[in-house]
């Protein structure tokens, strides 16, 4: 995306509740919609009453010459600095007339100004300020450039937070963000949950690359590498429009930083990120180098991470193990009209399955739950050996962008992409020596190819959106497992098309989208695991989808915004056609007769801020007909016999359901350095159909933390912040318990993290930084209701995390 695009994704529009009657004005009264665009101008840019004493300062990109939306400008002589509005204005006021001021203005990207300037006769100031993605106020960072629009209901996670990530997982670093948890299968397997949705109702989004793997259920993790992205974003909004079908909960986006153009000689940075865990003595590590000559830019990136059996506040659990390998490339030449580039990407993974769950008794097992430990006996000395059972998956994506800048208002984008995904899962089976042979050896195939047309227009700064997606994916499962696969062998081809629009009136932001997607399923597998049963089917998918969206600045420091998606997912190939047994804990039986889930989903949200205070809730609606979901069976049918063991058993199902509930955040800046912030989220998820609640849906949790950032000298060359934060997560009475594996849910929990940070500024803009994080340090001994695991075991008890990371 070009910083033209980048800008204009940034500019506010105003007013939630006035959107349809601004809209319909829009879509049927232009000559009223430009006078109240004309009139949103002049509240924001008009001059105040007494003319000689006020300055209208007017703040664009020199580039692009887009208006620059919350710059902060400071006059010599004004006690309050001010902030630009939705054109890049302000009026600063001043005591007496004057005929020049000393001037600076700052903005997130930009270089900082400072100047004199002569105030001309029309008393109005025209600043441009010069693009800078590597140098803000004396310390190097790395650019973090927002992907999404104002219109979206988004939070982002900063670099900062990434670089104490380490071997967390990216659905742990996420819950950060408000309404935002994770679901997980033991330790090592996590995915994020978005206001109740996951697996295949969240997209993630790598450098624009839809991630394509077996996404079943809670059971695999997300095969990507968070720890060379310059920026993680969250959009909470229904985005099946932009996205395609499946992003119903939301939508995650992992972005590098832009590539170093324009530089008159070859220079290279990066940084060094490496660090121990205390918890499973885990070693991980990760490096970025990057150069850039004239027209050329290049980045290469790695990670590893390596840990033994992590530990709970009371006992080990073993085979609990991780071993994580990623490399990436991308490489890109940038000119007057075009701009190309290539990235590519190798991710390995191997995870440890905590192997206690194999209990061929059935009462044993009902004890087991009840329980809810490990048997003493069975607990083992720490290892960092890793034995069946476990997963172990290699994902290789490629990607070529080719972004045609047809003129100044029109660009076309070019997108081709290619991944490969192979997964093994190994189980401990009745003959020791079949251990080592994968009961799951799986080869997915994603091709994928994009075209974009963007375009600006004139009039109320409209802009639109038109494209096309095609994606074709095969699925091959490699013969010699000795059993049939979890999943069919299959062949899907998916195509879609789409248009998004935009329109400003004065302080209103309106977008309206529409899409229409379809997608051919062909399989072929066997339905029986006792006699073989072969069956070839064929699946037609098609739905049509839209969005409405809106913005209002009431002011400078308030706005809100609404957004209404209607949104479809096909089902996944596994709820149509999975059996057998998963991650060594339960047995899993598909449905092949599930229908599309299709729906909507409102969310609505405001924010409020000033110089020492912000607040920002947001609330969503969402109601999805035939909603599918897995569940345990009555009866004798709750249960399956295996050579191996018993196991509870899931069957896919659906209903029509409705979700419902909000979360808030609020910062405060009562002196300089020091900041609070507040938490808190909560939902509601009824079964419609049943008229009870849905199982496995994240409780209410709410959380503080408090950080205070030290300058150790007047040069700032050596700095030092501590920060701790506190979450509760209530128990979750919102349940039904005969249709759980245990009568109760897991009591409410308190964690309390921190983190203390020594930097010290080098020459030539490098930096050392040594980080200590803490995690759950009072060593509680907890379960999530979303575990799967938490019928076996506890979470993880306290782990301590020292870090070093150098930027040169």
């Amino acid at each position: 995306m070009n910083k033209s695009n980048l800008n204009y994704e940034r500019r506010r529009g105003r007013h939630v509740f006035s959107a349809l009657i601004f809209c319909s004005l829009f879509l049927f009264s232009p000559p009223i919609a430009a006078s109240l665009s004309a009139h949103g101008k002049e509240l924001a840019g008009g001059e105040d009453k007494d003319a000689g004493s006020s300055v209208t300062f007017r703040v664009v990109a020199e580039q692009s010459q887009d208006p620059l939306i919350g710059a902060v400008v400071h006059c010599e002589g004004v006690a309050n600095p001010s902030v630009t509005d939705i054109d890049g204005r302000c009026v600063v006021n001043f005591r007496r007339a004057t005929e020049r001021v000393k001037v600076t203005v700052s903005y997130i990207g930009y270089k900082t100004m400072t100047k004199v300037v002569v105030i001309p006769a029309d008393r109005t100031v025209t600043l441009q300020l010069k693009d800078d993605s590597k140098l803000l106020d004396n310390v190097t960072v790395t650019a973090q450039k927002r992907h999404t629009s104002v219109l979206q209901q988004s939070s982002a996670i900063s670099q900062e937070a990434l670089e104490k990530g380490g071997a967390t997982s990216l659905a742990k670093l996420l819950e950060t963000v408000p309404g935002v948890s994770s679901i997980s299968t033991g330790n090592t397997i996590a995915k994020p949950v978005i206001q109740g949705m996951h697996s295949s109702r969240i997209l993630l989004m790598n450098n624009g690359v839809r991630l394509e793997s077996q996404s079943w259920g809670a059971d695999h993790a997300p095969e990507l590498d968070y720890t060379g992205s310059s920026m993680v974003e969250v959009v909470k909004g229904a985005e099946c429009i932009r996205y395609g079908f499946g992003a119903m909960g939301g939508v995650v986006l992992l972005n590098d930083a832009p590539l170093p153009y324009d530089n008159k000689k070859i220079k290279v940075s990066g940084n060094v990120n490496m660090g121990y865990d205390t918890n499973a003595r885990g070693f991980s590590g990760s490096g970025s180098v990057e150069t850039g000559y004239r027209k050329f830019g290049l980045r290469l990136h790695g990670m590893y991470t390596k840990g033994g059996d992590y530990h709970t506040a009371d006992y080990v659990l073993n085979n609990t193990g991780y071993n994580t390998v990623s490399l990436s490339a991308l490489a890109g030449w940038q000119g007057r009209k075009l701009t190309a580039t290539l990235f590519t990407s190798i991710y390995y993974q191997r995870s440890g399955i905590y192997y206690a769950s194999k209990i061929s008794d059935l009462s044993q097992l009902i004890k087991r739950f009840e329980y809810g430990r490990p048997d003493p006996e069975t607990v083992k000395p720490f290892s960092y050996e890793i034995k069946p059972p476990f997963q172990q998956s290699q994902h290789v994506t490629l990607k070529g962008e080719l972004k045609w800048n047809i003129s100044q208002n029109h660009q076309l984008d070019f997108t081709l992409s290619f991944q490969e995904n192979l997964r093994q899962e190994f189980e401990n089976r009745k003959k020791a020596q079949w251990s080592w042979i994968p009961v799951q050896d799986l080869m997915l195939k994603t091709y994928k190819f994009d075209v974009l047309w963007h375009a600006k227009w004139k009039l109320w700064k409209m802009t639109t959106d038109a494209g096309l997606s095609n994606t074709y994916q095969t699925n091959f499962n490699y013969p010699g497992t000795k059993q049939p696969a979890f999943v069919p062998n299959f062949a899907a081809l998916s195509m879609g098309g789409y248009f998004l629009h935009k329109a400003e009136f004065g302080r209103l932001q309106c977008a309206l989208g529409m899409r229409y997607d379809f997608r051919v399923l062909s399989v072929n597998g066997y339905s029986s695991l006792s006699n073989y049963t072969y069956y070839d089917d064929f699946k037609l998918y098609s739905n049509f989808t839209m969005s409405f969206a809106t913005h209002y600045q009431f002011s400078d420091k308030w706005d809100a915004r609404a957004n209404i998606g209607w949104s479809w997912r096909p089902p996944d190939i596994n709820e149509l056609y999975a059996i057998g047994l998963q991650d060594g804990s339960y047995w899993v039986v598909g449905n092949k007769n599930l229908a599309s889930e299709r729906g909507y989903k409102l969310v609505l949200g405001t924010k409020y801020r000033n110089t020492w205070f912000s607040i920002e809730p947001s609330f969503f609606f969402q109601r999805i007909n035939s909603y599918i979901y897995d569940h345990i069976g009555t009866g004798k049918d709750r249960f399956h016999n295996h050579p191996s063991g018993k196991y509870p058993k899931f069957i896919y199902d659906q209903d029509d359901v409705k979700l419902y509930g909000g979360d808030i955040e609020a910062t405060v800046k009562p002196v300089q350095g020091l900041t609070f912030v507040g938490k808190g989220e909560w939902m509601f998820a009824r079964n419609i159909t049943h008229d009870d609640w849905l199982p496995f849906m994240p409780s209410d949790r709410y959380g503080l933390s408090a950080t205070y950032d030290l300058p150790l000298t007047k040069d700032h060359k050596y700095r030092s912040s501590l920060s701790l934060s506190g979450i509760y997560v209530t128990k979750q009475t919102r349940f039904d318990p005969d249709k759980d594996l245990v009568p109760d849910s897991p009591p409410a929990y308190f964690l309390l993290n921190g983190t203390a940070e020594f930097r010290i500024g080098l020459p030539q803009k490098r930096e050392l930084k040594f980080m200590v994080v803490g995690e759950n340090i009072l060593n509680a001994l907890y379960k999530e209701y979303t575990d799967r695991f938490r019928y076996y075991a506890h979470e993880r008890g306290a782990n301590f995390s020292l870090r070093t990371l150098f930027k040169f």
